[in-house]
């Protein structure tokens, strides 16, 4: 399984980056390199090189964009979650009510 280690602070940078590249410009290879290394557990010396630093951003959108989706996955999953702890409490409740009443 792929573990990315995006900070709040890095989805926000990454997002960013994506921003610059859309428009067509390139963002700063040092800032681009570090990121990319911290995230993807990766070990790439900054660059100047244009199309290294575009697909370096290339590489961070998808892994952002699969981080994202393994979070949305993560939180749906937890929600089921919590729907049916809440649900067997209910009825759990429910149950012990009925048996006072008997």
């Amino acid at each position: 399984m792929i573990n990315y280690r995006f900070t709040p602070e890095d989805v926000k940078l990454v997002e960013k980056l994506i921003e610059i590249k859309q428009k067509g410009f390139y963002a700063d290879g040092k800032q681009v390199t570090e990121v990319y290394n911290r995230v993807l557990d990766k070990r790439a010396t900054p660059t100047n090189c244009g199309s290294c630093i575009r697909q370096r951003v290339s590489e961070l959108e998808g892994a952002l964009n699969h981080f994202k989706a393994l979070e949305a996955k993560r939180e749906a999953e937890l929600n089921t979650v919590k729907e049916e702890v809440k649900e067997t409490v209910t009825e759990t409740g429910n149950n012990l009510k009925s048996k006072r009443k008997k």
